[in-house]
């Protein structure tokens, strides 16, 4: 059985954790102190959204559980 809980439309922590360190390893390979400073900024934007797609992964598994134990359902609307 399975749970349809919305969650905004974000992908999985460990994808915004890849591009993140995709930049990082761009940021280590170019010559130019401005394009090393972009793909750290770039990282760093990526990280965060990584942690914020965490937070609500757990927040949502939370309600779930919340929900199992005392047995109140979230409510289900069709879109």
């Amino acid at each position: 059985m399975s749970i349809h809980v919305p969650m905004p439309n974000l992908k999985s922590p460990e994808f915004y954790r890849r591009l993140a360190r995709e930049a990082i390893q761009k940021a280590e390979a170019s010559p130019l102190p401005y394009f090393r400073l972009s793909y750290l900024s770039l990282a760093s934007g990526w990280r965060a959204l990584a942690d914020e797609a965490e937070q609500v992964q757990e927040a949502c598994l939370h309600a779930e559980v919340e929900s199992i134990k005392t047995g109140h359902w979230p409510e289900i609307r069709a879109s």
